[in-house]
């Protein structure tokens, strides 16, 4: 789990400019802000992950939540990756209409370089529902494997080293204009 927090970058999308973030471990204390707020983080039930591995992606200025996201490192040996269990942008900041652009990409770096840190050469992965299988590979250059298991129903999404570098080159590396 990261100690303190990683600066990032967002776009403000109606002004132009990039934005401070921070990503940061999810506290406690965040998940009544979630739970309040629940016509802006609807997909999933945040508070049966409290006691997981748990980011949150939050505007500097504000402490405004905008993204969330659980990974998952496997006690099986063979699985030599780190998994992106649930992500979840605001809703406000979803389609054509958002306010603030790459939370998921910033998200999906972060999760990148954990993978890096932890041994796992860049290796990451997510289980995508079937309506954003095109997001993820063309957004953010995910490898599809249509492995088709239980729990793995539509298969899976995954970065190895060379994806993984890029992603955090493009969302973690950014230098301000």
């Amino acid at each position: 789990m990261l100690n303190g927090g990683l600066d990032v970058k967002l776009m403000d999308v109606a002004a132009g400019r990039f934005i401070d973030a921070v990503i940061e471990p999810l506290m406690v204390k965040d998940l009544t802000v979630i739970r309040k707020s629940k016509d802006r983080f609807d997909k999933f039930d945040w508070n049966k992950y409290k006691a997981k591995e748990v980011y949150k992606l939050k505007l500097k200025e504000n402490e405004l939540i905008v993204g969330l996201m659980c990974l998952f490192e496997h006690e099986d040996p063979t699985i030599d990756a780190v998994e992106i269990e649930l992500l979840e942008v605001s809703a406000e900041n979803i389609g054509k209409r958002k306010s603030f652009d790459y939370i998921g990409g910033c998200l999906i770096a972060f999760a990148c370089r954990e993978s890096f840190k932890r041994g796992h050469q860049g290796c990451v992965f997510l289980i995508p529902k079937t309506s954003l299988i095109d997001h993820y590979i063309s957004k953010y250059g995910f490898k599809y494997e249509p492995i088709k298991a239980p729990g793995r129903p539509d298969g899976f999404m995954v970065h190895y080293d060379t994806g993984a570098r890029r992603i955090i080159r493009e969302f973690l590396d950014r230098k301000p204009a």
